[in-house]
């Protein structure tokens, strides 16, 4: 309650946010679905294209103007440099001809597409495809099914794990159009912490058992909390392990504290950067630490953690 009254008034601007984005959302997805609006744009599209193509005209044929006042010094130049080298001028000249075209294409492609035809235009990316409203069909749903299914039966079986992880990407190539964008940087870095810490963490015996080891249930649940903090809960949960001789009631502390330490960070579970990445569109600026910090108080312990399997 002294929690909610310091706060109250965040509190309350945030469900006014939360309200208003909710109500934008239901609208976009009711009554301004995507589909609708791109087919009254795709009505009128000739009648713009008509009335735009005299003026794209006219900017295209400035453009190729200043392009012919660049591409003419540079073309004596490089090619007065290439003959002198022994190259023969006409293969020069229609080298360096061949390389300018290129160059201008890409940098129209980048500044200028709507100059270049639509063959001569780069494949669109649409910067909101993660956040579109196509349905995914049922048999894409299941695929995905299946594949959680078998990473989760054979995680411990490499051989096993790595050719399905190998397949789900092959399949999410291949069915793009019904998948968000594949991000694998964030799971690599976990995967290599979390192999880094296997590897190494048993040469952390020789420190972690005396300090470790000497602690009774509530100074170790307090410095795991703490540790957890500033670290990933796995390494501190493995890293107990190495302690031999823990009671039951240790490594409940040991746990516990590591679960309560939790929320104070994003790196500290697992499911964190995965919540992170769904919510930080939310936030202006991002997921600011001292709001991460507040909200960690904010909720109980078993609910703000929710542990990655380590």
């Amino acid at each position: 309650m002294l929690y909610w009254f310091i706060f109250r008034s965040e509190f309350a601007a945030l469900r006014e946010k939360f309200e208003a984005r909710a109500l934008k959302e239901k609208v976009l997805t009711t009554g301004l679905a995507r589909e609708a609006l791109e087919r009254a744009i795709d009505s009128i599209r000739t009648e713009i294209n008509e009335k735009s193509g005299d003026l794209r005209n006219t900017i295209s044929g400035m453009s190729e103007e200043l392009v012919e006042k660049i591409r003419e010094p540079l073309e004596t130049e490089c090619v007065e440099r290439l003959v002198r080298d022994g190259v023969d001028r006409e293969l020069a000249v229609s080298a360096f001809r061949q390389r300018f075209e290129e160059i201008k294409l890409y940098r129209f492609q980048r500044e200028f597409p709507h100059l270049l035809s639509t063959e001569q235009r780069a494949p669109f990316q649409d910067p909101n495809w993660d956040q579109r409203e196509d349905r995914v069909p049922a048999w894409v749903v299941l695929v995905h099914v299946v594949f959680m299914g078998w990473t989760i039966a054979n995680a411990h079986h490499p051989q096993l794990f790595i050719p399905g992880l190998l397949f789900f990407l092959g399949f999410a190539t291949v069915t793009a159009d019904y998948q968000n964008n594949v991000k694998l940087t964030s799971p690599l870095l976990v995967g290599f912490f979390l192999g880094g810490l296997v590897t190494h963490g048993g040469c952390q015996g020789w420190w972690i058992e005396p300090v470790l080891g000497g602690l009774s249930e509530f100074p170790l649940m307090l410095t795991s909390t703490v540790l957890t903090s500033f670290n990933d809960n796995a390494a501190i949960t493995y890293l107990s392990t190495l302690v031999p001789g823990l009671t039951d009631a240790l490594k409940y502390a040991v746990v516990a504290g590591a679960v309560a330490g939790g929320g104070l960070t994003v790196i500290a579970n697992a499911p964190n950067p995965a919540g992170q990445s769904i919510l930080n569109r939310h936030f202006e600026g991002g997921i600011a630490p001292f709001g991460l910090l507040k909200a960690a108080g904010f909720l109980p312990a078993p609910l703000r953690a929710g542990g990655d399997g380590g």
